[in-house]
């Protein structure tokens, strides 16, 4: 018998998987079932009320049934519809950047208020595997000041010492109620009646709770609140204890908040991990391509709001609306999380192509406006090279074979002082063309203008770089690589004279039994091989660079790796190609590296995240850090990537996840015989960019942070035709003053007036820096507390800035 005091807050639902074992077109359908089946019943029983999220799923609904959509605005009116979650879809929560979380707000939101008159207040996402620790923060930048959500359960995901309502609290100081469903998000009359004779009585509560959330409604496929468990609550509103209320979640919420003092309730200040670790890796091409579309999409609104400010070149703000709806629809967690059939991800392809073709279509567009101004008079083909990011850059860039046009080779470059600036060639894309590399030094969001002429001119400078069939050295690293295996044997760090690694780049196969999505597995340790038999030749060096090509095998798979040094920074990077054709194995990069007492950590959404050391898998984004001591110098190794996410660090050794091949949408406790012709993931060509990145001292002093941004956001080469022009060979349009600020959205704002400028501080410290505009000779002090998310909202008319919501609303900062 529960307590007399006990309350069931019993929340009407019907859990639609949009894509999972059936593709997007099925369950477009099922939207449609569900929701007609929830007017439905609410027509039979006045009090009955229904929780929906995901504003994509009323945009269906808007488009093709208006009669419908009207009928749920009437509801949502009444209070009986509850609008949940915010967010486009219910996505994973660990592998979208922090920009795409936001856009998942920010779209949803409007939509909600625009529709209906009215957003969401409570996250849901009650079926994703996990919760980046940074979501509090966002969570609250977009409206909604409490959470639910299911995985991971206690006790054996998450202990939940304090129970399973409680504070979640960000880095930055943010928090948000939060509460973890007990028993599942469907259920059906049997469920109702069990969960009012047990419910109260769950051992993972939070001490004295009177109030008690429980889910009903037919789920997955959708479906919803069938008549008899409607009937049966009926009943039990007459036959308590506990007291049984329909309710929502917004109800539930300020229940808890009435009955228990905020500081009565625990707090937890993490991340909310672990469930199904192998998503982090499952289906290399879901991960990668949402990256590249995030990235994408990010430069493409950096790029045209440079022209839009610079140029007045209008701004398309519908078309990147509608590219982001793309991918964060691609974000919903049984997608990303690459669990679902084969053919779903062939949708997924078109989509997030069709989304980066958008991003690519954008940024041309701006670029191509933007070189037309641009005086190009000087001698010689000039190249504009771009640098898309907020900070400047040195990188090296490749032009292709063009620049050369009608010019006699070899030939040279000059800067846009006429200053030489070395350059080399390089194998182009097509058997016998020539490309050319050459190192820039870039200024932030903005370009520069280098020409090609003819002949050669000698260059000044004296920086070492050479290499042998299995070395590579400059003036900071040395690299050695055993010719037999093709595994690096030694990184050696000239400056601080510190051997960084016993080995490193070893392609590590591992046997993997465990489902798509790694049920009960938390870390992989069974070795089945390793890539050897190595075929190791120096591919080129020059004035710019020295590259290493190695080839290898393992079983029926083959892989090519370049390892590449360059005289004029101190980049190592690597590039990937491998034929994988391994049948439930699991492929991981592993580095053996020299820090001892190590500390992990890695990148999150929007902030970093400290690691645990103990071997199990982890999810990183774009980087992940191990730093600790080598002798008695404090060092660390980072390891960067372009689409990876999933990693394990056990003690000094580091393993990056690369691929798996389970089965698609693998469950169990199903069984199976290997043999059987089911589909397996990730069979054929990968590729794939690593940086490696030892250092002396701190991630945050070595600037990985922005080094991992660059990887993923580098600079490009533009080649344009001779014309005069108003603009000059060199401009920057924005940037921080403060190395440890990464601003990264910078569009128009929502209503079209605007320029926004967000930005995330990325070493834990306050700060206190200059938003400038060289271009426009503006600049205005900022502030960012540790660990923030800061938007701001730049009048380019006025010069005026005011600090804003994620949702581009007021917050009161105005400069």
């Amino acid at each position: 018998m529960a307590p007399p005091t006990a309350t069931l807050h019993l929340v009407g639902h019907g859990h639609i998987d949009p894509t999972w074992l059936w593709r997007w077109t099925e369950g477009y359908e099922e939207v449609r079932a569900t929701f007609r089946s929830a007017l439905d019943r609410m027509r039979e029983t006045p009090d009955f009320t229904f929780t929906a999220s995901s504003a994509c799923f009323y945009a269906w609904i808007q488009a093709c049934e208006p009669d419908m959509f009207a009928e749920i605005r009437d509801r949502v009116q009444e209070g009986r519809w509850e609008l949940a979650g915010g967010f486009w879809v219910e996505p994973d929560c660990n592998i979208p950047s922090g920009e795409a979380f936001v856009r998942h707000g920010l779209y949803s939101q409007a939509f909600f208020e625009e529709a209906f008159g009215a957003s969401a207040t409570v996250g849901f996402n009650p079926d994703s595997f996990g919760h980046a620790g940074t979501l509090p923060q966002i969570l609250r930048g977009l409206g909604l000041d409490s959470y639910v959500f299911t995985r991971p359960a206690p006790p054996f995901e998450h202990p939940f010492r304090g129970g399973t309502t409680f504070h979640w609290r960000a880095a930055d100081g943010s928090e948000v109620i939060a509460c973890a469903i007990p028993e599942g998000y469907n259920g059906d009359a049997g469920h109702i009646r069990w969960a009012m004779d047990h419910l109260p009585w769950r051992a993972h509560h939070t001490p004295e709770m009177s109030h008690f959330l429980c889910f009903y409604g037919v789920g997955n496929h959708g479906g919803g609140p069938t008549k008899e468990a409607i009937a049966a609550i009926e009943k039990a509103r007459t036959s308590g204890p506990p007291i049984v209320q329909f309710s929502t979640l917004v109800a539930y919420v300020e229940a808890v908040r009435n009955s228990k003092a905020p500081h009565a309730l625990p707090v937890i200040a993490d991340d909310l991990q672990h469930h199904a670790q192998g998503c982090y890796t499952a289906h290399a091409g879901i991960k990668r391509w949402n990256r590249r579309a995030e990235q994408g999409l990010m430069t493409a609104e950096r790029l045209a709001a440079m022209t839009w400010s610079v140029q007045g070149h209008p701004y398309p703000q519908q078309r990147l609306q509608e590219a982001w709806k793309l991918v964060l629809y691609n974000q919903f967690h049984d997608i990303l999380a690459g669990t679902s059939i084969e053919t779903s991800y062939d949708d997924a392809r078109d989509q997030l192509g069709a989304a980066t073709h958008t991003a690519t279509d954008v940024a041309n567009e701006s670029l191509q406006a933007l070189a037309r101004d641009i005086d190009t008079t000087p001698p010689g083909n000039t190249l504009v090279v771009v640098n898309p990011l907020p900070w400047p850059v040195r990188q090296t860039v490749k032009a292709s074979a063009i620049v050369a046009r009608g010019l006699e080779t070899p030939l040279h470059l000059v800067d846009d002082h006429e200053k030489p600036v070395s350059v080399q060639p390089v194998q182009g894309e097509r058997i016998g063309h020539t490309d050319y590399a050459f190192t820039a030094d870039l200024p932030s969001l903005g370009y520069r203008c280098f020409h090609a002429r003819s002949g050669i001119v000698s260059v000044p400078g004296d920086a070492p770089l050479d290499g042998g069939r299995t070395w590579l050295e400059n003036s900071v690293w040395r690299i050695e690589v055993d010719p037999d295996t093709g595994w690096i044997t030694r990184l050696y760090d000239k400056q601080a004279e510190v051997e960084t690694l016993h080995r490193g780049n070893v392609l590590v196969c591992l046997v993997d039994q465990s489902d798509t999505w790694s049920h009960g597995y938390a870390e992989w340790r069974v070795e089945a091989g390793r890539f050897a038999e190595a075929r190791c030749e120096l591919l080129e060096c020059g004035p710019v660079r020295a590259t290493l090509r190695i080839t290898q095998r393992y079983g029926q798979s083959r892989a090519e790796q370049t390892i590449t040094l360059y005289r004029d920074t101190d980049q190592i990077h690597c590039r990937f190609r491998i034929n994988w054709q391994e049948r439930y194995t699991f492929l991981k990069l592993q580095q053996e590296t020299t820090v001892a007492n190590g500390t992990a950590t890695c990148d999150t959404a929007y902030g970093f995240q400290p690691r645990n050391t103990r071997g199990t898998e982890e999810l990183c984004q774009m980087w992940v850090d191990l730093t600790g001591m080598v002798g008695d110098t404090p060092y660390g190794f980072a390891l960067l990537n372009d689409g990876k996410y999933g990693y394990d660090i056990r003690g000094n050794t580091m393993r990056l996840s690369l691929l798996r091949s389970p089965a698609y949408a693998f469950h169990d406790p199903s069984r199976h015989p290997s043999d059987e012709p089911w589909p397996i993931m990730d069979q054929g060509w990968h590729v794939f960019d690593v940086g490696l990145v030892p250092h002396a001292g701190s991630w945050q002093h070595a600037g990985v942070v922005r080094r991992a941004w660059e990887l993923n956001a580098p600079a490009f080469v533009h080649a344009e035709s001779a014309h005069h022009g108003p603009l000059p060979g060199r401009l920057s349009f924005l940037a921080a003053e403060s190395d440890h600020v990464a601003l990264t959205a910078v569009k128009q704002s929502e209503d079209g007036k605007t320029l926004i400028v967000r930005g995330y501080e990325t070493a834990g410290r306050d700060v206190e820096t200059v938003l400038t505009f060289p271009w426009n000779d503006r600049a205005f002090p900022i502030r960012l507390r540790a660990h923030g998310i800061a938007t701001f909202k730049v009048d380019l008319r006025k010069w005026t800035i005011e600090e804003v919501t994620l949702r581009e609303s007021p917050t009161g900062g105005h400069r």
